[in-house]
């Protein structure tokens, strides 16, 4: 993560990826994972808390450079009063701001597609560590969920040969920040944080504003930090976005051409359409062991689960959470 310099593996050497009997069949046939479109997340306000925070820091910033164009410039001024006073200006202007990193970062010459893969992490030698999350277990109610965990370090391995394969811009593995750790967000993301109030000062100065210097920092910051309610869950996710083929795209590199591009698929979810990427399958996937979830078929999900890992050595154990049906 920027900012960071240790890797996710330090601190949690194992990741937790809860899912279904059915979707685990399919990632361990494929040995691969899905990575969901940032728009058809379960949750798209989630994107949205990383840019609130940005706001918060460089209002005061914005409000400062007006505050003083207003007492130097009387036409300035009258604008102002004439659209409801300095704090109103300040709070559409951070707005108009924010919208111009949005919209060259995720906009349609931009990145285009970021995809997300999330994954949990438990302390070694927790009760979920051991037996899972109940709140993830909640999820999947009667018929039961399962938790594939995986190797933490072998998953970072295999981001690297994506990276070098593929040459996304944002090839990203990093462990999620609440929106209630302001000190942990701004160390994670401090060259949003530190660069965009000189950025700001170069545009209203008349000067060229080097945007592009934040710009995949941003796409981070947006796609890994959630609101403070899903704290327990210490979610790890990887971010990726696939290289765009636009030549006006900020991002766009003409030596990436001869690499192959990944390519978008879908898949339904309830009503509606759900746009994903695969990742890894050239490897088998560091899986070390399945958790099979409380549920009144926890047996029979134990069965399946043994019968699709072939007789291989993956161990496999029933989570001793009670089930409450």
């Amino acid at each position: 993560m920027a900012g960071d310099v240790k890797r996710v593996s330090d601190e949690f050497p194992e990741l937790f990826h809860y899912t279904t009997v059915a979707a685990f069949e399919n990632i361990y046939k494929s040995q691969t994972f899905w990575a969901t479109y940032y728009q058809d997340l379960n949750d798209r306000s989630e994107l949205l808390r990383f840019r609130m925070k940005v706001g918060q820091h460089i209002t005061p910033h914005v409000r400062k450079i007006f505050a003083k164009r207003v007492q130097c410039d009387e036409e300035f001024a009258r604008v102002v009063k004439n659209h409801g006073g300095l704090d109103a200006v300040v709070s559409r202007e951070v707005a108009i701001q924010l919208d111009v990193i949005h919209r060259n970062t995720f906009g349609e010459d931009a990145f285009r597609e970021t995809f997300v893969c999330s994954f949990c992490a438990h302390r070694a030698g927790s009760y979920e560590g051991t037996h899972g999350l109940l709140s993830q277990w909640r999820g999947y109610g009667g018929g039961g969920g399962v938790a594939i965990v995986l190797d933490t370090a072998g998953i970072e391995e295999r981001m690297k040969r994506e990276a070098d394969v593929f040459a996304h811009p944002i090839n990203q593995i990093g462990d999620v920040k609440y929106d209630n750790d302001n000190v942990g967000i701004q160390r994670a993301f401090c060259r949003v944080f530190g660069c965009l109030p000189g950025i700001l000062d170069a545009l209203y100065s008349g000067q060229q504003a080097p945007y592009e210097e934040i710009f995949d920092h941003f796409v981070q910051g947006s796609t890994l930090v959630k609101h403070h309610a899903f704290h327990e869950e210490n979610e790890i996710r990887i971010v990726v976005a696939p290289r765009p083929t636009k030549p006006g795209s900020i991002f766009y590199d003409v030596a990436h051409d001869t690499k192959p591009q990944k390519v978008v698929r879908y898949r339904r979810r309830g009503e509606s359409e759900v746009r994903y990427i695969s990742l890894f399958g050239e490897a088998p996937l560091p899986i070390e062991r399945v958790v099979v979830g409380p549920s009144w078929s926890q047996n029979v999900n134990y069965q399946a689960i043994k019968d699709i890992a072939g007789g291989l050595e993956i161990e496999v154990i029933k989570s001793d959470t009670p089930f409450l049906g």
